[in-house]
């Protein structure tokens, strides 16, 4: 009978414990997902004076919450041998309801930086 109440509170203790990233977020969660072959020393994004760091090539940062975030931003991306700047081409108008997402950075031949916006599942 010991084995049994020991069990059932012990998966009590299981099934309570686990949570999913979402269930209790309140903030807009934006990572980086660096597309290039530069480790990216540092990424700012200028409105919001926020830095992530240390995103190697095909990597993701760690998420940073915000208050509220748009789909597009400018960016400064610092490598090692190098500054780049982004500047969106429209001004954001809707700020991103509660949730997780990612600013894919790329950067072509002629050195150009595109910025992909993805919601993430």
């Amino acid at each position: 009978m010991k084995r049994v109440f020991l069990l059932a509170v012990l998966g009590l203790v299981l099934l309570f414990s686990c949570t999913d990233r979402d269930d209790n977020i309140d903030m807009v969660n934006i990572r980086i997902q660096n597309s290039t072959p530069f480790f990216f020393n540092e990424v700012r994004i200028t409105q919001r004076d926020t830095v992530y760091e240390n995103i190697a090539p095909d990597e993701f940062s760690s998420y940073l919450e915000y208050d509220t975030a748009y789909q597009t931003t400018a960016l400064t991306i610092l490598t090692d041998s190098t500054s780049y700047n982004y500047f969106p081409e429209e001004v954001p108008s809707d700020t991103l309801p509660v949730g997780f997402y990612t600013y894919q950075i790329t950067i072509d031949e002629e050195e150009n930086i595109a910025l992909t916006f993805r919601i993430d599942e």
